[in-house]
């Protein structure tokens, strides 16, 4: 058996790309400059506009490709290139999503239904009636998205403020997921202390909260110190996103090799960085789990803990496997691109179905949530693959209608 990793990545990545505007007499040059390249570079060319220009789009294997594309653009076509855009930061630069008006503006009447008077009148009522909020805002529709920037992807702690592309992106999948307001929320504090004192203080006009780029410890602390009635429905990406996915991919690596979970051997690499997961992939069949602390004293090495496995999970991105043993890379600071999740796990195959159920019920994620989250996530794999796609149309509503279940008393 040879040794392999799941997954690999794909050529040529759109987060390296180009967008060039030149005439249709230059489309020649450009393309044989391609063929020079130093790395892998695709190509996609609109038609031509009014004007006869032409729109190029080219996307690079990585950076070192985009910078020699980039240089090597300019000097050779001149003025040829008459407009260049990073898409990437394009992109970035319109903040990803927005808020909407739902009240009526157009007359007269309905500004009054805005002003002081109309407000007087339902703060009054909330004030008596507080069980009321929900119904009488839009509270039931919101969700926080915080960040203290301790674990934004492969960087070390951030300025709090240079995390917002990140947590704009993730507002921007999880509204296309659940549909809910989604804001994304970076706390500028050095002490973990100050994100439950956030979510405190969000609490009156969110209907949930979920920590993301956050540091494992720091999460773990946060609910810690908000303890088991938190004022707000708290979630976080790494148990309620990334540990159920690990799991569901898990089974689905050991059923595809012919391996029943019950009797697959499954070493996890760094235990720690996962959350939930280990008591997750015991309660989604795992029994023979080793569990393996590559930075501990003693216990030995990989090579002879994982000797007979037939699965390793590595949290570390750095683990080397045994010959013929398979490995299921899932460091949680590099999650596979999007559209590759199909051979890897990410936080978004499961936690827009949780937070859609915590939301609907008004209930906190549970264990037992989260556990038939990693089975509906098994079903809706499909067959022979590692994972379903995280938009895959069913998905959330399949794994919110699962949560919901173990969530509500009377389901059963």
């Amino acid at each position: 058996m040879v040794n392999h990793d799941l997954p690999g990545p794909s050529a040529t990545n759109p987060a390296y790309s180009i967008r060039i505007h030149v005439p249709p007499g230059a489309t020649g040059l450009v393309a044989a400059i391609l063929t020079e390249a130093p790395g892998t570079v695709t190509s996609r060319v609109d038609a031509p506009d009014a004007m006869g220009t032409c729109r190029i789009t080219l996307d690079a294997d990585g950076a070192d490709t985009l910078t020699w594309l980039t240089r090597t653009l300019t000097r050779r076509l001149g003025a040829d290139l008459l407009h260049t855009q990073d898409p990437v930061f394009a992109t970035a630069s319109t903040g990803k999503l927005t808020l909407r008006v739902c009240a009526a503006t157009a007359t007269g009447h309905d500004i009054a239904l805005l002003d002081a008077d109309a407000d007087r009148r339902v703060v009054s009522h909330l004030a008596a009636h507080p069980d009321q909020t929900d119904h009488y805002t839009g509270r039931r529709h919101r969700v926080a998205l915080i960040s203290d920037a301790s674990a934004v992807l492969d960087f070390e702690a951030l300025p709090a403020d240079a995390a917002l592309p990140a947590l704009e992106s993730q507002a921007v999948h999880l509204r296309r997921a659940t549909g809910l307001d989604v804001f994304p929320l970076p706390i500028a504090t050095p002490h973990v202390e100050d994100i439950a004192q956030a979510v405190r203080l969000l609490a009156p006009g969110f209907a949930a909260a979920v920590l993301v780029h956050t540091r494992p410890e720091h999460v773990s602390t946060t609910r810690t110190i908000l303890g088991p009635t938190p004022p707000i429905l708290l979630l976080d990406t790494l148990n309620d996103g990334l540990a159920v996915a690990i799991a569901a991919a898990t089974v689905n690596a050991l059923v595809n090799r012919g391996v029943n979970p019950l009797d697959g051997r499954v070493v996890l690499v760094d235990p720690a960085r996962g959350g939930d997961l280990t008591g997750l992939l015991i309660a989604a069949g795992i029994a023979d789990l080793t569990l393996f602390d590559p930075f501990g004293p003693g216990g030995g090495t990989l090579h002879k803990v994982a000797a007979e496995a037939d699965l390793i999970v590595d949290l570390t991105g750095l683990a080397t496997p045994p010959e013929g043993v398979p490995i299921l890379r899932a460091r949680p600071e590099a999650p596979p691109p999007f559209a590759a999740a199909t051979t890897g796990p990410r936080p978004l195959h499961a936690l827009p179905g949780l937070l859609t159920a915590a939301t609907a019920t008004r209930r906190p994620i549970t264990a037992l949530a989260r556990v038939a989250a990693v089975r509906a996530l098994i079903e809706g794999t499909p067959r022979n693959a590692l994972l379903p796609a995280p938009d895959q149309p069913g998905l959330t509503a399949a794994i919110a209608a699962a949560a919901t279940h173990v969530l509500t008393p009377d389901s059963g």
